[in-house]
């Protein structure tokens, strides 16, 4: 059993969930979603979960901003020198540094805060070289004397940076922040980008402080009220504001009375426990009470995602059902009875004169049917190849029209495209299943021979069937089961009407007509269970890129109930 306590375990629980939860189709506002989603599990893990475990570890400020506000410049004004020797790694790429005094290094070097993030405690080779080949972050840490225990700075990559890691490591950091830093400058700070990460701090409650940097001799009259009045519109009064005036820089550093202000503030924070403790916790608490709107973002985006899902495979299962179904109809509708069977049927059996012989005595036709089936069996296997042949072509036409109606369906839907990802090879019914349809046919031609024998052992018939011989009777009975002539037109009526006719004879002479309906019945009823079969098979190329391109619905399922453990830990 855990021995953390019970709102940690939880918040390991819901930040498993949200990793969880794929978004992986590109429907609605998805990027944001995502963006939520991966922010707060990152924030539980680099944040929450630590602090919560240790409320009393060193102040956390991360110095943040868009590109050219100065952040490294106030970071090397504030520990008075420069932190990163030049030419050997600018800190603010996806190697950030973090400043502490050595009495904290053992708690920011061990991990526990960005836990996902290798540390570097010196300019080391393999771990800069890990970082310039593109293998991953790391997260510096120097120890300051210079600097107050009890408080840390990170100087985070750009909020702007032409690269997206860049951007998304920024992210991270501010979001594992008991304190935002907030560098712009004076022509930069009505800026879109800046304004959208302020806003997210007061969504989550973030302790908030804003450099403006650059400030032109005498603008600072005009430009700090206007900036005053914009946090007021955004609900942002009473942040503390730090201007900087536009000055000469000493050897890349701010003069020390330029940051007089804000370096006493940061004084105040690392030296007064009460003063650093209302931070934490003011930080803490707004983060955990953004987390029910936030996880409920990220849920509403995956029922987006399942009801999607859904309907991708409702079309795809409503398809290939109302295939078979189509198929099963037609399979006596008359389809199998033109062309060569009828023909080969025909040169079997004599249709034309035996017509005659239907309206006189049944024993007649019996026996000159007998007689044309005994004496021609490769004729009988003709016939059988040619309805076997036919019938594939017909299963693999309908499984390639299933294939196509899925395929365009899907593309009309949303998210369907991207599940096809392209693949043209699901708009025509599969190799595997061409292949087995034609295993199927032979197989279930093998259960209509299987029936005629089982019907006949239990009867006196048994003589007369082996005399016509199984295959016969077995090609007579699917013609029987091919007997309607909706698919046939003009004189192959007369013909299939007279083939259907001959073979019911034949057979009800053999074995009654109730048992010839039943016989018919029951064969229908196997290929059909074989052709629904192949049609499942050929269906499951679609659920395969349904599973592959979207998670499971129960993964938002575990995010509520994920949430709600939070809720009730809290």
């Amino acid at each position: 059993m855990s021995s953390e306590f019970p709102l940690v375990v939880a918040l390991h629980r819901l930040a498993d969930a949200l990793r969880s939860t794929g978004l992986q189709l590109e429907i609605g506002d998805v990027a944001a979603a995502r963006d939520v989603r991966d922010e707060l599990a990152h924030q539980i893990d680099d944040y929450l979960v630590p602090r919560l475990k240790r409320l009393d570890a060193p102040l956390l400020v991360v110095l943040g901003g868009s590109t050219g506000s100065g952040k490294s410049t106030i970071a090397n004004t504030i520990v008075g020198h420069e932190v990163s020797a030049a030419g050997v790694l600018r800190p603010t790429t996806r190697a950030p540094v973090l400043l502490c005094h050595p009495d904290d290094q053992p708690w920011f070097a061990g991990g526990d805060v960005l836990p996902d993030l290798p540390r570097l405690t010196g300019e080391t080779t393999e771990a800069l070289t890990r970082v310039r080949s593109g293998a991953g972050s790391v997260l510096r840490v120097v120890t300051v004397p210079e600097l107050h225990p009890g408080l840390a700075i990170i100087d985070a990559p750009d909020i702007d940076s032409v690269e997206e890691a860049n951007r998304n490591l920024a992210t991270q950091l501010l979001a594992a922040a008991d304190l935002w830093l907030f560098a712009t400058t004076a022509s930069r700070y009505a800026d879109a980008v800046p304004w959208d990460f302020l806003r997210q701090a007061k969504v989550r409650g973030t302790s908030l402080a804003i450099v403006i940097n650059r400030i032109p001799p005498g603008a600072e009259q005009e430009i700090l009220p206007h900036f005053e009045a914009m946090l007021a519109d955004a609900d942002l009064g009473g942040v503390a504001l730090f201007p900087i005036g536009q000055v000469e820089l000493v050897d890349g550093m701010l003069p020390a009375e330029a940051i007089d202000e804000l370096g006493r503030m940061l004084v105040g924070l690392a030296t007064d426990a009460e003063r650093r403790s209302e931070v934490v916790r003011a930080t803490l608490h707004g983060a955990m009470d953004s987390i029910d709107s936030r996880v409920r973002t990220v849920a509403a985006a995956g029922d987006r995602q399942n009801r999607a899902v859904d309907e991708l495979r409702q079309s795809m299962e409503r398809i290939y059902r109302n295939t078979t179904d189509r198929l099963s109809d037609d399979i006596s509708s008359g389809h199998l009875l033109r062309g060569e069977v009828l023909d080969r049927w025909q040169e079997l059996i004599g249709t034309a004169e035996l017509m005659q012989a239907v309206q006189s005595r049944i024993s007649l036709v019996r026996d000159r049917v007998g007689s044309f089936l005994r004496g021609r069996p490769a004729a009988t296997a003709e016939v059988q190849g040619e309805i076997t042949s036919t019938l594939e072509r017909l299963l693999v036409d309908y499984a390639d029209g299933a294939a196509a109606a899925v395929s365009t369906s899907w593309r009309d839907l949303p998210g369907g495209t991207q599940v096809l990802g392209g693949d043209r090879s699901l708009d025509r019914s599969s190799e595997q299943f061409r292949t087995g349809a034609s295993s199927e046919v032979r197989a279930w031609q093998d259960d209509i021979l299987g029936l005629v024998r089982e019907r006949g052992a239990s009867k006196r018939t048994t003589a007369r069937i082996l005399a016509f011989g199984v295959n016969s009777i077995g090609v007579a009975l699917m013609v029987v089961l091919f007997a309607q002539t909706g698919g046939i037109t003009g004189g192959e009526i007369a013909i299939g009407a007279g083939t259907a006719g001959l073979s019911q004879t034949l057979l009800s002479a053999l074995f009654g007509e109730q048992a010839v309906r039943e016989l018919a019945t029951e064969a229908k009823h196997l290929l059909i269970d074989r052709v629904a079969s192949l049609l499942e098979i050929d269906a499951n190329r679609f659920r395969t890129k349904l599973w592959t391109a979207a998670s499971p619905p129960e993964r938002t399922v575990e995010l509520r109930d994920a949430l709600d453990e939070y809720e009730r830990a809290r």
